[in-house]
């Protein structure tokens, strides 16, 4: 299986450096310390930028194709996707925990949660992989031509 490496490596930075700008903005918002309940909410909004970038990608290589996309295409496009953006995640995550906002650890343990760097960063890398295939496979079953090679 082939798939255009421009395309997922555009792909794999809107998802993998839109996540990472928005937890920018939420530690500028102070939702990653003084309000870390508004933060618990708000992080779900980083959900969207790895469905924005695979549909997108999705699509772009359907329509290159002539109309056609298979599961196959749409799962390996999309984890390799998913494989950009966690690099950029786990990199970022760790100058994060370690460099711009080390507190913020300290105030999820002081709320009970037993939280590490690798654990958070082993957390970012399942994630986007987790996410990743289940937003590619529902994707590539939309997307699909009737008969396309399943």
């Amino acid at each position: 299986m082939t798939f255009n490496i421009r395309i997922v490596l555009l792909a794999g930075l809107l998802s993998g450096g839109g996540a990472m700008l928005w937890t920018l903005f939420e530690f500028a918002m102070s939702w990653h310390n003084a309000e870390l309940e508004t933060g618990a909410t708000t992080g779900f909004v980083a959900i969207l930028f790895p469905i924005i970038a695979i549909v997108w990608a999705l699509r772009t290589i359907r329509r290159e194709a002539g109309g056609v996309l298979t599961l196959r295409q749409a799962l390996g496009t999309g984890l390799a996707i998913s494989a950009v953006a966690a690099a950029i995640g786990i990199a970022f995550f760790w100058v994060y925990y370690t460099l711009i906002n080390p507190q913020f650890l300290a105030a999820m343990r002081a709320r009970g949660q037993a939280v590490d760097i690798a654990s958070q960063l082993a957390a970012v890398a399942a994630g986007s992989f987790l996410l990743g295939a289940i937003i590619s496979a529902v994707t590539g079953l939309i997307l699909r031509q009737k008969g396309s090679e399943q």
